[in-house]
């Protein structure tokens, strides 16, 4: 890629992007799920991300939620000084505005300097799982969960495999069926969502990714995303399964962790949103803990 416009001149994200992106990330191995290549870029038409060079450090500019705030600094000796920068230019600007995405260690470096303050944001906390847990669902708490893998197994005739690139119009296919079911549901983000899985797939085979397809009597009828997040962790990007098929969801999120990311340690399946029922389906897989994060802003 080209060199990068300097702070503060941004240019649009692309995927020219990555090697730049993924090289600072591989640096500070990120537990955060924002923080990843293919999730950024998926969400880069939704959020408007942008990116800049702030003194060597590297700047992503969002929109979240209709609000513009910032991604943590990435490949910065001195983070909270480049936190400091961005904010005190979003003011300038007429802007409150808040670096998102934050770690509670990350955070508790940019407050130390006094002129900074961080709030936790709860509904935001992304999920983290042992991947065996997932994978072998030990013990009575998960009987559930292998009772309607069990009923799926036995009941339809399906085939898992790993997403072939010519097997994406028909993954591409299935997400219109699956949104078009859920169209009219007043699920917040559920349009913007939908057109983030569309920009993964319809890039898919420029992103660091890997996924799968269950197809039941040979039609695709659910797929996973997944990439690395760091070098433990298996980020889990798009989940999606016909709701009418029972047990197809259960089988999706064991056969994924079983078949595609089983040579990591770890499973972060993102947040919830606040939204009650993710966040029942969340915690009913039992995860291990959560990772924290943390918006940063102005003093007052």
């Amino acid at each position: 890629m080209g060199q990068l416009p300097a702070f503060p001149d941004f240019a649009p994200l692309d995927v020219s992007h990555r090697d730049s992106i993924e090289g600072a990330l591989a640096t500070e191995q990120s537990e955060v799920s924002e923080l990843n290549f293919a999730e950024i870029f998926a969400w880069h038409e939704v959020r408007q991300t942008q990116i800049s060079d702030l003194d060597g450090a590297l700047c992503l500019f969002i929109t979240r939620h209709g609000k513009r705030c910032f991604y943590p600094p990435l490949r910065t000796c001195e983070p909270a000084a480049a936190v400091r920068s961005m904010l005190l230019w979003l003011r300038e600007q007429g802007e409150e505005g808040f670096v998102y995405g934050l770690t509670g260690r990350q955070a508790a470096v940019a407050v130390a300097t006094g002129d900074l303050v961080a709030d936790e944001d709860p509904d935001n906390a992304d999920y983290v799982y042992r991947i065996q847990d997932l994978i072998h669902l030990p013990g009575r708490k998960y009987d559930g969960k292998r009772n309607h893998i069990r009923n799926f197994v036995r009941s339809y005739d399906f085939a898992y495999a790993e997403i072939d690139p010519s097997a994406l119009p028909e993954v591409v296919d299935f997400q219109r069926r699956w949104f078009a079911a859920r169209g009219r549901s007043d699920l917040p983000g559920l349009a913007a969502e939908d057109q983030a899985v569309h920009d993964l797939l319809r890039h898919y085979q420029d992103l660091p990714v890997t996924g799968a397809t269950i197809r039941v009597d040979g039609r695709i009828e659910a797929f996973a995303i997944g990439s690395q997040l760091n070098q433990d962790t298996a980020l889990v990007i798009a989940e999606k399964a016909n709701s009418e098929i029972r047990g197809l969801y259960q089988a999706m999120n064991q056969m994924f962790c079983e078949n595609t990311l089983s040579a990591y340690a770890w499973v972060n399946r993102e947040q919830d949103a606040g939204d009650v029922g993710l966040r029942r389906a969340k915690l009913s897989y039992y995860p291990h803990h959560m990772v924290a994060k943390y918006r940063v802003r102005l003093a007052r």
